[in-house]
Order: C-alpha cells, then sequence, then structure tokens
C-alpha cells in the first residue's frame, strides 16, 4: 500500500525561486502517462520513422503506436507527429544554433530541434506544445 505524504514534506524551498517538488521517478511516470493521451499521434507517420515500433505492433508485443508513445515513446524522447520548425523564430530564440549554421557545423534549425532540441526542451515555433 502507499504511505501519503503531507504535501510540505514534498516540497522544498530554493532561496526564494520557489519550490521544487520531490517526486519518485515512477510517481513521475505515472503522472505523465496520465496526460499523454491527449497528446496527438500520428500513428502512420509514427511506424515509418520507428521501424522498431511497427514491428512491435507487427509482432502483437504494442496494440498501436499510440500506446507505445504513452508507454515509452515519450520517455525515450521521440517524436508522436512531424513538427516544423519556425527556422526564423528558432535562430532569434536560440542563438547558439544560429551560430552553430553560421559557422558551418548544422545546416538549418530544423536538424537542430529533430537532433537535439526536442530532447533540450527546445520549441520548435513560438507558443508550441505537444
Amino acid at each position: 500500500m502507499s504511505q501519503l505524504v503531507t504535501y510540505s514534506s514534498l516540497t522544498r524551498s530554493v532561496g526564494g525561486a520557489g519550490s521544487f517538488i520531490q517526486v519518485r521517478e515512477a510517481k513521475l511516470h505515472d503522472l505523465l502517462r496520465s496526460i499523454l493521451p491527449s497528446v496527438e499521434v500520428d500513428e502512420v507517420w509514427y511506424r515509418r520513422r520507428y521501424g522498431d515500433v511497427d514491428e512491435a505492433i507487427r509482432l502483437g508485443h504494442v496494440a498501436t503506436a499510440r500506446d507505445h508513445y504513452v508507454s515509452t515513446g515519450y520517455f525515450e524522447g521521440r517524436f508522436p507527429r512531424p513538427f516544423v520548425v519556425d527556422e526564423r523564430w528558432y535562430v532569434t530564440t536560440y542563438p547558439d544554433v544560429a551560430m552553430a549554421i553560421g559557422t558551418g557545423k548544422l545546416k538549418k534549425a530544423q536538424d537542430h530541434f529533430e537532433a537535439e532540441g526536442y530532447k533540450e526542451g527546445r520549441l520548435p515555433y513560438e507558443g508550441w506544445t505537444l
């Protein structure tokens, strides 16, 4: 049986910057899984992009791309559907990316977002949410 602790025992103040909540990772995953079904998942695109998921569905290990995304895909940093980056906004908002493009380390902002930006929590365009 789970033990319910007081709210104050979950929080700790950090120098006036607000509070941090301490939650076991498994509980955080459970909380996230309760809201992940609201995320739009493009079933066809997801299966094409992630061949391992397509294979798992064909073998009956997972029912749908959505099921995979909710159970593990989100936590693995997978995209639920394609996202188009607003190149101009992205390089203005993330000057390090603009610099990398300027020096030839990257070709475009879309490349950065797909390789690293998504996992770093960067937005592909202003106001974006999953």
